[in-house]
């Protein structure tokens, strides 16, 4: 009698000082086996925190949605792309929803996540999904939350599930631009019987400090189709290159190459190819005067 009380106080004894050790050194892998020690610590709860962390995303019936480098409160771009893991079961035909919303809960978005494997199959299917641009209705960088919902064809309420997780969604960076204006002759626009008459055609290209340039490469490249059905027309020959280009004391001096000649024929046409490459080049408050030369000659250049 008196050996199996002292067993059983050795026992109670053994397992006080292993719970003990296991909260004092933090060992989660015997902490969190007795129900003791998982009361007096908080490390068992910190493995649950670190699987979310990873990017597993409970659904309301306990299906979990796993999400590549993704968890609860990151900040996401339009125009990344999630990667991720979803049951087979919540798929329909390669796909399933997936809507975002606002703090309001206003929909903003409706978007699909897509598989290109087999998703007729059980466990877990790989899917990607791409936060378009352009289905995407943000204006400035917002908490969002992205609501995963199991595709329900059949409409019946014990089919549905979804999965939330909220994030931060910046919009599209809009790339830095600069606008000019390239001159073209207009048939619509003038009677044609002054030569020197052209009008201006806004342009915008990605930002350069080299706009005079970039305004004749785009005068240069001619006339969209929609500016043609305008009346808008060029009389420079294609081809054309820009040799040098120098701007200083008000002075444009701009070297190009033999294309600008060939096929010109007439005053009037020279005339207006002057007028094109120096009213572009003049918009610049820093041109007063346009100097042309063609391969180093400014002399017997655009002669009739």
């Amino acid at each position: 009698m008196i050996k199996n009380t002292v067993l059983i106080f050795s026992i109670l004894l053994l397992s006080v000082l292993l719970v003990g050790s296991a909260y004092i050194f933090k060992n989660k892998d015997i902490c969190c086996k007795y129900e003791l020690c998982k009361q007096l610590t908080t490390i068992c709860i910190e493995d649950t925190d670190e699987e979310e962390e990873e990017g597993e995303v409970l659904s309301e019936k306990g299906e979990r949605i796993y999400l590549e480098g993704v968890k609860s409160g990151d900040i996401l771009s339009v125009d990344d792309v999630i990667i991720g893991r979803a049951p087979g079961s919540w798929f329909f035909e390669g796909s399933f929803p997936v809507r975002i919303f606002d703090q309001e809960g206003d929909e903003i978005a409706a978007l699909f996540a897509v598989t290109e494997e087999d998703w007729m199959q059980e466990g877990y299917i790989p899917f990607t999904l791409e936060l378009r641009s352009n289905l995407i209705d943000l204006d400035e960088e917002s908490i969002v939350v992205f609501q995963f919902e199991k595709d329900n064809p059949s409409g019946l309420d014990e089919n549905a599930d979804y999965a939330k997780i909220t994030l931060t969604l910046k919009p599209k960076e809009k790339a830095e631009t600069v606008s000019f204006k390239v001159f073209f002759p207009n048939n619509k626009m003038s009677d044609m019987m002054d030569c020197t008459v052209v009008f201006p055609v806004v342009r915008e290209v990605p930002y350069t400090v080299a706009v005079g340039r970039a305004s004749l490469e785009e005068l240069f490249e001619g006339i969209a189709e929609t500016e043609s059905k305008d009346g808008y027309f060029t009389n420079i020959p294609e081809g054309v290159k820009i040799q040098s280009l120098s701007i200083e004391d008000g002075v444009a001096e701009v070297e190009l190459s033999k294309e600008l000649e060939e096929g010109v024929g007439g005053s009037c046409m020279v005339t207006s190819i002057r007028a094109q490459i120096t009213e572009t080049l003049k918009q610049f408050p820093t041109v007063d005067t346009v100097i042309i030369s063609i391969d180093g000659s400014t002399e017997d250049i655009l002669q009739p």
